[in-house]
């Protein structure tokens, strides 16, 4: 049984594009940003970008990955933080390593069975 690729790397180039065009930023900008080579959107057309490359343009754009590789038609990535002290939070959060963040989901849980 051949099964086929369902991911098209021209439909991502294409959704990287409207993303892009649609918030007025140039791809040279967003590439220099996220450190990878500006021929990089040029290669999407050919070729499935990386899976790492792929994950840091979802964020930079606000989208998920789906969105980009058409799995869904829904663009944005919903956002529980509702105020700048979560917002915050989940910053800081997220900049912290892997045991770091498990220290505080401990402690969290421990804080809320009390």
């Amino acid at each position: 049984m051949i099964i086929e690729n369902a991911y098209k790397s021209n439909d991502v180039a294409i959704r990287i594009k409207e993303i892009l065009k649609n918030r007025n930023i140039k791809q040279k900008e967003m590439y220099n940003t996220l450190g990878i080579s500006d021929r990089t959107l040029d290669n999407y057309k050919t070729s499935m970008p990386k899976a790492d490359n792929l994950a840091k343009i979802a964020d930079y754009l606000d989208c998920s990955v789906d969105y980009l590789l058409g799995r869904t038609d829904i663009y944005h990535v919903a956002h529980e933080a509702k105020d700048e002290m979560e917002i915050e939070m989940l910053k800081a959060f997220k900049s912290l390593n892997f045991s770091d963040r498990i220290e505080i989901v401990n402690t969290i849980i421990e804080k809320t069975k009390k």
